[in-house]
């Protein structure tokens, strides 16, 4: 793999601000400050998420949920878009801090912050005018074809605030206000919910609804980040922009392993509904949905700490504090599997009576008990991967990030699941999951175990 040499800092460099060090404090303070808020503010949005669908299934019906799962490939692919410079932006401006560079800093994110609003409104425009075309291609069928179309025509409106309040969002935890990202993210995520409730409960707008309640919530977490910078930036201000080509592949090049994770886990996702189409019945499919609502939980946790940690890694990174480094990120690791493994046991007596909100067909409720218990446990083997999947991104190594996204969502993953459903039935998706994990768990502990940070280089 190339390497190139750090640039050293300028004297104009040195002379601007210092950021906090925030790696003298101890992991455990580290992680309360950074991981733990990002952890509860995302547990908080997926128990939002599992509302809303709440609220679909008892005045849209079970249809809504398969409808918009359908339709999840195709969010995965903006997603995967937008990471190219979200993600990239993020870790690079924490290099930035890290090396004292916090007017460069400013200069840059103004730019990208711009870039974001216009490929937003580039994303938009096809997804709206060829709704029909990409539900069709997705799988969507009958009346999940209609509610699909509809859900997406409005959806797509929020691609452009959804990209620049993301934007935003990351910029704010560089800035060293993760308080002020919490707040604004509960403050979405509530409201999504109220507005859900009256688009969908009071005025009857069905499917249509969500995707309002959508639209309108991305407007507001698009507001706050835009306030903020205009008030309250510590570090990073936003100023006259910097278009620098050499800056922009900088980054692109950083964001090129969310880029991949987010574009192979369309394909995942693609992939595990065709077997469900194909191997599994509807009620299967409605269980899966169902179960998955639930599971976000999981993932929360896990991405949660590492994205609360990212500013932290990558100002480290900048600093060369290689050891704290790799302490810090087995502490996160360790910790989120204690959470994820509690958050699985308590919830296993009350899974069916969670579960028999959104199902009403006793076939598929059973279905649905069956998927947690599996496919919950298997989730508890994703925190590793995901977790070091997201650390080398943060430390502005994307490439042994797309390796690691690439490995377990496009190679181990989908072949597996696939094969293990049409072997095993519904057990399959489970022992999918497992054997792809395991086999990545063993290939990073032993990765990690022989690998000296201290050696990696990144381009300034």
């Amino acid at each position: 793999m190339e390497h190139n040499i750090m640039e050293k800092n300028t004297d104009e460099d040195k002379n601007q601000s210092k950021p906090v060090a925030y790696s003298k404090k101890s992991n455990q303070d580290n992680f309360k400050e950074y991981a733990k808020p990002m952890i509860i503010r995302s547990l908080f949005g997926s128990l939002m998420h599992t509302a809303d669908r709440l609220i679909a299934a008892i005045f849209i019906g079970a249809s809504a949920l398969v409808a918009t799962t359908l339709i999840s490939p195709l969010m995965f692919v903006v997603a995967a878009l937008a990471m190219f410079f979200i993600t990239g932006l993020g870790a690079y401006v924490g290099l930035l801090i890290g090396k004292n560079k916090s007017e460069k800093a400013g200069q840059v994110s103004s730019g990208i912050i711009l870039l974001m609003g216009v490929l937003g409104i580039i994303l938009m425009l096809p997804a709206v005018f060829f709704s029909e075309n990409f539900a069709y291609f997705l799988g969507a069928r009958g009346i999940f074809f209609d509610l699909s179309v509809q859900y997406l025509q409005i959806f797509a409106l929020s691609f452009p605030f959804l990209l620049v309040g993301r934007g935003l969002d990351v910029l704010i935890l560089n800035d060293g206000s993760p308080g002020y990202s919490f707040k604004l993210n509960i403050v979405t995520a509530v409201s999504n919910l109220l507005l859900n409730i009256i688009a969908v409960v009071f005025l009857g707008w069905g499917i249509k609804g969500l995707a309002i309640a959508t639209l309108i919530s991305t407007i507001i977490e698009f507001a706050g980040g835009g306030w903020y910078f205009l008030k309250r930036s510590k570090i990073i201000h936003l100023t006259r922009p910097s278009f620098e080509l050499r800056t922009l592949l900088r980054i692109a090049y950083n964001g090129i392993s969310e880029f991949a994770m987010m574009s192979v886990e369309a394909v995942m996702v693609f992939v595990i509904n065709i077997a469900f189409v194909n191997f599994l019945s509807p009620a299967h499919f409605e269980a899966y949905a169902a179960v998955n609502i639930i599971l976000m939980m999981f993932y929360s946790i896990y991405l949660g700490a590492s994205m609360g940690l990212q500013p932290l890694l990558s100002q480290m990174m900048g600093r060369k504090e290689f050891t704290t480094l790799k302490s810090l990120i087995k502490f996160s690791v360790n910790k989120a599997l204690i959470y994820g493994l509690v958050v699985y046991i308590l919830i296993i007596p009350v899974s069916g009576h969670i579960l028999k909100l959104f199902l009403k067909d006793a076939v598929a409720l059973e279905y649905a008990k069956y998927f947690y218990l599996t496919i919950g446990l298997a989730t508890l083997f994703s925190n590793y991967p995901l977790q070091m999947s997201m650390f080398f991104t943060a430390i502005n190594r994307p490439l042994e990030s797309a390796l690691i996204s690439c490995m377990r969502t496009l190679i181990c993953i989908p072949p597996l699941v696939y094969m293990f459903i049409k072997v095993s039935g519904a057990s399959g998706v489970a022992l999918g999951f497992i054997a792809a994990d395991v086999i990545m768990i063993i290939g990073l502990l032993v990765f990690m175990k022989n690998l000296d940070i201290s050696t990696l280089k990144v381009y300034d």
